[in-house]
């Protein structure tokens, strides 16, 4: 079995957003597809929130393409430990969802996190390829624990960033196309997460 990852070739274009349990990145992608969306960028993916109130079950998710929020239930597994109950299906339909957008044309692309899913064939791996392929913007959020994971994945050929906006913004400055679609999504949306 070959240990090389899916990217090849990712030319800076593929950022990792490296965050610790103290660290908000949620927050931070947020205020990235806001600024991004401000600027006439048209930006893909998807967005979810772990910062809720205490006792507060509820995940709420961002699709960034249509700027719809939706709430995703918990619910307990058969020896009562709380799980996260995102159907399968419909995350599946989201990552189709951004990988055609990025093989139609966007600006850049979110993906909310780096995990299992991605490692296993599945979850928003062939939009983090598309986007290399492509060579569209892609800024991913990736656990500390699984950065080892994530350099593997990634061949080692993407930008680590700190988890704050302002070296987010610094890379897209970097790497961002001068030209700009217009803006299609309300970038107040994103308020409705604080």
């Amino acid at each position: 079995m070959s240990t090389q990852g899916p990217i090849t070739d990712a030319g800076g274009e593929i950022a990792a957003l490296v965050y610790t349990a103290r660290d908000r990145p949620d927050l931070v992608l947020c205020d990235c597809a806001k600024h991004l969306v401000e600027s006439g960028r048209r930006v893909c993916g998807l967005i979810q929130l772990r910062d809720r109130p205490p006792g507060d079950a509820r995940r709420k998710l961002m699709d960034l393409d249509s700027w719809r929020i939706v709430d995703v239930a918990r619910g307990d597994d058969a020896a009562g430990n709380v799980r996260c109950s995102v159907d399968g299906d419909w995350l599946y339909r989201m990552a189709r969802r951004a990988e055609a957008s990025i093989r139609v044309g966007v600006d850049a692309v979110i993906v909310n996190r780096f995990g299992p899913l991605e490692l296993a064939g599945r979850g928003f791996r062939n939009a983090i390829v598309a986007a290399s392929e492509t060579e569209t913007p892609l800024l991913i959020a990736v656990p500390e624990f699984e950065f080892e994971h994530w350099t593997r994945f990634s061949n080692g050929m993407t930008t680590r960033l700190d988890c704050a906006l302002d070296p987010v913004l610094e890379w897209w400055h970097r790497v961002a196309s001068p030209g700009a679609t217009k803006p299609k999504r309300d970038p107040r949306a994103c308020e409705l997460f604080k």
